[in-house]
């Protein structure tokens, strides 16, 4: 009978443990995002203004990270939708901004074609991850993204660099897997239907 009562009472403490444990990584996973980041955000899809529904859709799809790009105790953004009207059928754009003051700033290279403002760096859509680099230009950290290569049916990470015009693509393809890499699971999940929306 003791040993019963003493069995149902760890089985219970198990269960209580794993509810909380889950909660806990869950609210890792939401922050909110500061609102002067949100206004780049938002200058930036303002093209797509017409489609802020795709997103708030799929809003948990997209996910943001924060890693200190340059070594100045300041975390940048990299902002990956993973889904959306932005995105082909192989790939979406990143957009990387930085903190100056009080405002963010985009610093991944955007060019416009017939009015259409795309960012140079991509990411494969089916499995968006992203390897910081040890290597550097400019002081700033180099990146790369995980990308199949249908030529060759093989997966490669692509490398991008900063240069005067922020992070563009060097052409580079690397040799070896990042060491570090940024997972999708690792993200902060964003809600887009909040921010995004008119």
């Amino acid at each position: 009978m003791r040993k019963n009562f003493l069995f149902a009472l760890i089985f219970s403490l198990v269960v209580v443990l794993s509810l909380l444990t889950s909660k806990a990584v869950a609210s890792l996973n939401y922050q909110e995002l500061p609102s002067a980041l949100i206004a780049a955000i938002r200058q930036d899809f303002l093209q797509y203004q017409e489609n802020f529904g795709d997103y708030s859709r799929n809003s948990k799809d997209h996910r943001v990270f924060f890693v200190d790009l340059n070594n100045d105790h300041v975390k940048e953004t990299i902002l990956y939708p993973a889904s959306g009207v932005m995105c082909s059928n192989r790939s979406c754009p990143i957009f990387i901004y930085t903190k100056i003051g009080n405002n963010y700033k985009t610093i991944s290279d955007i060019k416009v074609v017939k009015n259409d403002k795309f960012s140079t760096i991509y990411g494969s859509k089916n499995e968006p991850s992203i390897g910081v680099l040890k290597t550097s230009n400019e002081g700033w950290r180099d990146l790369a993204t995980r990308l199949f290569d249908y030529a060759s049916r093989t997966e490669k990470w692509s490398q991008f660099r900063y240069g005067s015009h922020g992070y563009t693509d060097s052409t580079r393809v690397l040799i070896s897997t990042p060491r570090t890499i940024l997972e999708y699971s690792s993200g902060v999940e964003t809600d887009f239907n909040k921010f995004l929306a008119p």
